[in-house]
């Protein structure tokens, strides 16, 4: 099945602008990653709790760095509302799942350092964190041995099925 056109623009747009994807990163020891529930989905946890917990206010998560990212001449504020943008106007599979596991390859990749994680119940296997963020991760020379760890402990789950991980870990 071919990608909507507005789907294959983007991809284009990220391979003809390195420099754009280069800035796709959290700072050292900064990289947070989310996957499934715990209540309310994850992500939406996680920005309630950087309102009070300072530990993970200094965390990055891929929607941060990507509304830090300006894109000239696309008529969007930032590289976050250019990915939203599109999403909302293609079929999610395989369009914007595809468009996410981009950027959150393109994030991972860069990480450095220590990573951390707040997984939760009902981690989806046909999601980004499972499809593509944990294999990135463990190919990563760039983090420590700690990330390593607990990427092997989530990958034994998602490979078990055990959608229910609920395990998270900020760094210090």
């Amino acid at each position: 099945m071919a990608y909507h056109q507005l789907t294959t623009a983007f991809l284009s747009f990220l391979s003809a602008h390195p420099q754009v994807c280069d800035r796709i990163r959290a700072a050292p020891n900064r990289t947070l990653l989310y996957a499934g529930s715990f209540v309310k989905p994850m992500w939406r946890e996680i920005e309630n709790l950087k309102r009070t917990n300072p530990d993970l206010a200094q965390k990055e998560t891929l929607p941060d760095v990507l509304r830090r990212i300006s894109v000239p001449g696309m008529g969007h504020a930032s590289l976050l509302a250019y990915a939203q943008d599109v999403e909302s106007r293609v079929p999610w599979n395989p369009d914007g799942f595809t468009i996410w596991r981009a950027l959150s390859a393109i994030f991972a990749s860069h990480a450095v350092g220590a990573v951390s994680f707040q997984v939760g119940s009902n981690v989806d296997v046909g999601k980004v964190f499972a499809a593509t963020e944990v294999g990135i991760l463990l190919r990563n020379p760039k983090v420590d041995a700690k990330t390593k760890d607990l990427l092997a402990y989530y990958q034994r789950c998602i490979q078990s099925g055990q959608a229910n991980i609920n395990v998270g870990f900020i760094s210090a």
